[in-house]
């Protein structure tokens, strides 16, 4: 089912980039540089209007890929620092266990759960 539904989404997004390619074929001037520091025009393109606008989604997606990598570091970092706090403080608890020879009292049965 899971395969279903990633191949109709990847087709569905492959005939809106087919679409938008054959709907805005017409070329359009790309200018990359500022025209007072481009004196032989080398900063200017013509090329087609989709070529753009796919262009900018796909800078669009990478960055916002990359925000959100960046955000989510702080989250791991986090889940990281309690993961080892969590493994410290069971040893900890074997350790007590091991040392008080307590394997059936309440408090640390308790503690395990």
């Amino acid at each position: 089912m899971l395969r279903v539904a990633k191949f109709l989404s990847n087709l569905a997004l492959i005939l809106v980039i087919v679409w938008l390619g054959v709907l805005n074929t017409q070329p359009v001037t790309l200018v990359t540089v500022p025209q007072l520091f481009d004196l032989r025009e080398i900063g200017i393109f013509s090329i087609p209007l989709f070529l753009i606008i796919i262009s900018a989604l796909f800078v669009g997606f990478l960055m916002g890929c990359m925000t959100e990598y960046i955000r989510a570091g702080k989250t791991r970092r986090f889940l990281k620092e309690r993961n080892s706090n969590l493994k410290e403080s069971n040893m900890k608890l074997k350790k007590t266990e091991k040392n008080l020879e307590l394997e059936d009292d309440e408090i640390l049965s308790l503690l395990k759960k």
